[in-house]
């Protein structure tokens, strides 16, 4: 029998779907109640952007127990989201303090929570909302805590030169999912979700969906200006390009290669059956005999 899967929402979100709202929403809301201090959850891949919604898995016993226990309350929840820098080894490895983190983080509102069992991983369900830049840092009993400045995006800036770079990224996207077609649930997501109107979050969106680093897509994190963020994007999603025709090249080659020693081997079989057929050709037997006339 299944372990039964326990799920608790904050109050004020009925389902995961109510998470997402308009832009002047999410702006009030984060004005309104966004805290000056916040529960810091590292990251260990890559960050998340403002707008976006999805799971994190929380490992950490304490760390969970302080999630469970504020959301128990019932009253809504927010995290800070910050990468985690990465070692030398390339390993994962559990903060120590302030300076393990990356500066520029998210607040997130947390939507669901869900947990199979005690001790094992908590899944938590966040809708990210703003970007913030941490001002100091300290480490509590059960997780860090972060002073932090919120970088509010409270005027769109909306030129034909922002719009040429938005159109540019959403071609290259399409000209990725006719070369990959695992980009294409990304490429619907984006159309649905941003227009060129918000050239700021299709810039982040973009960025997302590439298979950059974490330390690169953090830079886009930690650019507020939103000319530069499309310029950086652009580049990013340009270099996806040039990594898969490159790899649809190489993919390409290697079954013409492998048509090739099949079409030779066939034609080798083929012919030894022929040559069966006529009675020229001869067994192992005969073949080591002949070789001692």
């Amino acid at each position: 029998m299944a372990d039964k899967t326990t799920v608790l929402t904050p109050d004020g979100i009925d389902s995961p779907d109510n998470g997402q709202q308009e832009d002047q929403n999410s702006l009030v809301v984060a004005k309104d109640l966004l805290p000056e201090e916040i529960m810091v959850i590292p990251l260990h891949d890559r960050p998340m952007f403002p707008k976006m919604m999805g799971p994190i898995i929380v490992d950490d016993i304490a760390l969970q127990k302080a999630i469970l226990g504020q959301v128990k309350d019932g009253k809504p929840l927010y995290l800070g989201l910050v990468l985690q820098r990465p070692h030398d080894d390339g390993l994962s490895h559990t903060a120590e303090n302030a300076a393990d983190f990356f500066k520029v983080g998210v607040a997130a509102r947390v939507v669901q929570v869900s947990s199979v069992k005690p001790g094992e991983p908590l899944q938590v369900l966040v809708q990210a909302l703003e970007r913030f830049e941490v001002v100091s840092m300290l480490k509590g009993d059960a997780a860090f805590i972060a002073e932090v400045k919120y970088w509010f995006e409270t005027r769109k800036e909306n030129t034909e030169e922002l719009k040429a770079y938005s159109v540019a990224i959403i071609d290259c996207i399409k000209e990725l999912v006719n070369l990959n077609p695992l980009f294409k649930e990304g490429l619907s997501l984006l159309i649905e979700k941003i227009n060129l109107s918000d050239p700021g979050s299709l810039a982040d969106f973009a960025a997302a969906m590439t298979t950059s680093s974490g330390a690169e897509i953090q830079k886009i994190l930690e650019t507020p200006k939103v000319r530069k963020r499309l310029e950086m994007v652009l580049v990013l999603v340009k270099n996806e390009v040039e990594i898969s025709k490159l790899k649809a090249k190489i993919s390409k080659r290697i079954e013409e290669q492998l048509s090739k020693q099949q079409r030779e081997f066939f034609l080798k079989q083929q012919l030894q059956e022929i040559k069966k057929e006529l009675g020229l050709a001869k067994d192992d037997t005969q073949a080591e005999i002949d070789k001692f006339k």
